[in-house]
């Protein structure tokens, strides 16, 4: 995670983010609307979820009164398919014993659409109410996800895990994994220099191949400018040729066969903000060690965002939502259109990743996280996977802790992983991992 510099020639100078709690559901597009808001302080059970979906079928009852409506249930939360079949069960009984029926669609004379979301510290259930009057009318229950201050592992769907791939005491700023012919490969980007190490084909079986990479080659990156004292630094593997180097005002192109070269050139091109070809890009202070905020090609009609550290896309049906970590300490939603501020976590948000897996929702954003002062280890940085189903921040994982500070996080190329460079608070030396998703329980 980006912090105040403390040595030369490194990047560590992102100023702490300022924590900001979720607003939890945005109510301006209930005008028109009465809301009921019932806060029930029992935890997380099937009891308790019943109970809320009573409630709310009884708001819905005081509101619409009797009638034939067809009833529509769309989960943006992190509640499993049985807890939605309970809730579900619970409704259509509570609204079946107040007089309403449940008609094919093409029978109602209105629709009830009940979305079940979430906020950072409670379930928040909206019934949308389409009358045949032609009244709009909207009941809404919260229901807490868990006791205050904690979040149930068991109920989270993801489960983050670390694989150390290597360290040095030298600087790392990106490091990648790479099949190559007779053995894998790794490479790791320090300031100077792209080195190569070689997994020997009798170490390819071992569970874990930490200490067995043996260097192969190191390849020099030529550089005209003084690079700033706080580098940052980007791996990317391509289709046409091995990799790209992207450093501060540098740019760099290996070639794809042996021997490997590496081709390096001044630059102030942006920098590629994803591994997918095409990617949106951003340009970089090369003085600095952030992105100015132009971004080229636009994210839809916006082309301009506050200057920021790191950006990462979450995949939606029809388009694309940007998370964007700016300087100042805010986190942004970009989705082409809009360019709204997000409300943050309980700790301090750093660098951003965008993963992919079947657990939850398809796609994770995955956050560094320091702890708050007076709470914590400071020189402990952990990793959240997080969700965003109303544009407000979910915890989809546990946290998954290290022993000293995340200084860079970037997704790999497969997207269903991410590399975290880690410098350990005990001695000091730099460590690589792969961050990849498991489904929690």
């Amino acid at each position: 995670m980006n912090r105040p510099p403390s040595i030369p020639r490194y990047n560590q100078p992102t100023p702490h983010m300022r924590a900001r709690t979720s607003s939890g559901l945005r109510l301006g597009w209930l005008t028109s609307s009465l809301l009921a808001i019932a806060l029930l302080p029992s935890p997380l059970s099937a009891s308790s979820l019943q109970d809320t979906a009573r409630q709310l079928a009884r708001q819905i009852a005081a509101e619409a009164g009797p009638s034939a409506c067809a009833l529509q249930i769309s989960n943006r939360s992190s509640l499993d398919d049985r807890s939605v079949r309970e809730v579900r069960a619970a409704l259509e009984a509570e609204l079946h014993a107040r007089g309403f029926h449940s008609p094919k669609v093409e029978q109602a004379v209105g629709t009830i659409e009940v979305v079940l979301s979430e906020s950072l510290r409670e379930y928040v259930w909206t019934a949308e109410m389409m009358l045949a009057s032609g009244e709009t009318k909207v009941a809404l229950v919260s229901l807490p996800r868990s006791s205050p201050g904690t979040t149930a592992a068991a109920t989270l769907p993801v489960v983050l895990k670390a694989s150390l791939l290597f360290a040095q005491e030298r600087p790392m700023f990106d490091a990648a994994l790479v099949d190559l012919p007779a053995a894998s490969r790794l490479l790791v980007l320090a300031d100077s220099t792209v080195t190569l190490y070689r997994l020997p084909p009798a170490s390819q079986a071992a569970a874990s191949p930490v200490g067995r990479w043996e260097f192969e080659t190191s390849l020099p990156i030529a550089h005209a400018r003084i690079f700033p004292r706080d580098v940052r630094g980007r791996l990317l593997l391509r289709h046409d040729h091995l990799f790209d180097v992207h450093l501060p005002g540098t740019f760099c192109r290996s070639n794809s066969t042996a021997p490997l070269t590496l081709a390096c050139i001044d630059s102030d091109d942006p920098w590629p903000l994803t591994p997918e070809d095409g990617s949106v890009r951003a340009v970089y202070a090369a003085a600095r060690n952030f992105f100015t905020g132009k971004l080229s090609p636009s994210i839809g009609r916006i082309s301009d965002v506050p200057s920021f550290y790191s950006a990462t896309a979450l995949p939606r049906p029809g388009y694309t939502l940007w998370v964007i970590a700016a300087v100042d300490g805010s986190v942004h939603l970009v989705d082409g259109v809009t360019d709204q501020s997000m409300p943050g976590a309980n700790a301090k948000w750093g660098d951003l990743a965008a993963v992919h897996s079947n657990c939850g929702a398809p796609t994770q954003l995955l956050v560094s996280e320091s702890a708050p002062p007076g709470r914590g280890d400071a020189e402990r940085d952990a990793l959240r996977a997080f969700e965003i189903p109303e544009r407000d921040p979910v915890a989809a994982s546990p946290a998954l802790q290290f022993d000293g500070q995340i200084t860079a996080l970037w997704p790999d190329g497969s997207g269903n992983g991410a590399t975290a460079i880690v410098r350990r608070r005990d001695t000091g030396w730099y460590e690589a991992y792969r961050v990849s998703v498991s489904c929690g329980n």
